[in-house]
């Protein structure tokens, strides 16, 4: 993305997210993957040069065939440090926060995750992808409490707004939003899948801000076929779509705020 050049880049997080099927029902009905204990312990000896400080989470010691799908493991490069990886049955994460500096330094941390899952599982045959999903959350820093959001949104960031007039009911509603979002989601043909955008009024770093998030996610028939090897195109391909998006919404005022000292 074009923060990579910025003084002030905007970034909160990007993350990579792959699912996949869980295969098995418990008595319960529930769904469970049942290579997910020896895929674990495999995939951190694959990953441990990289993300040595393993952390697992409170839902680590909940029964598989309790939670299904579900988070239960970090990777981290240093305690309490960034990038990291994120494991359960089902579900692996790539995350990174403000030490994202490029895209091309983000794209072979994701890349090498997802081969370490293939190269981890006993029967990759039996590895069936469900979901990709890439997502950027960015914010500026926007005291809505003091002027309108939606002038915001039209002038700043290109983004139409306004708040319908049958709301604004005379001398009872005021006509500056205490909190506002929006959110579309396009079909995309490349890389096949869905495109969000989501923008809405919270906080960053205690300080009110405009949050958006840039998503493309591939699921069922839209992922690529030949995994892993078509990862890496998917990935360069749901980022351009994300990169141009994020380069309307900042162009002018904004551009120019993140490259100031």
């Amino acid at each position: 993305m074009v923060e990579d050049s910025f003084k002030k880049p905007p970034i909160i997080e990007a993350l990579v997210e792959i699912r996949w099927k869980l295969k098995e029902k418990t008595p319960a009905g529930n769904n469970i993957d049942p290579h997910y204990q020896f895929l674990l312990g495999t995939f951190f000896e694959k990953i441990k040069t990289e993300y040595p400080f393993h952390e697992p989470l409170p839902t680590s010691t909940v029964p598989d065939e309790i939670t299904g799908r579900m988070v239960k493991h970090r990777f981290r490069v240093a305690e309490n440090d960034w990038p990291l990886v994120q494991i359960g049955p089902g579900i692996i994460t790539v995350n990174e926060t403000k030490k994202y500096g490029t895209f091309e330094q983000f794209k072979p941390k994701a890349v090498n995750v997802v081969n370490a899952l293939f190269d981890s599982h006993p029967n990759k045959e039996d590895l069936e992808i469900s979901s990709l999903q890439l997502r950027y959350i960015d914010a500026v820093e926007f005291d809505y409490s003091e002027s309108n959001i939606c002038d915001f949104l039209n002038k700043k960031m290109h983004i139409p707004s306004e708040i319908p007039s049958f709301l604004l009911l005379k001398d009872k509603i005021e006509k500056m939003p205490v909190s506002h979002s929006l959110k579309t989601s396009l079909r995309c043909n490349d890389p096949a899948g869905v495109a969000s955008l989501t923008v809405s009024t919270g906080h960053k770093i205690k300080q009110r801000a405009v949050i958006w998030n840039q998503i493309l996610e591939s699921k069922g028939a839209d992922v690529p076929n030949n995994m892993p090897d078509d990862f890496t195109k998917w990935i360069v391909d749901a980022h351009d779509v994300i990169d141009a998006w994020f380069r309307s919404i900042i162009k002018g005022n904004l551009e120019q705020e993140f490259n100031s000292e």
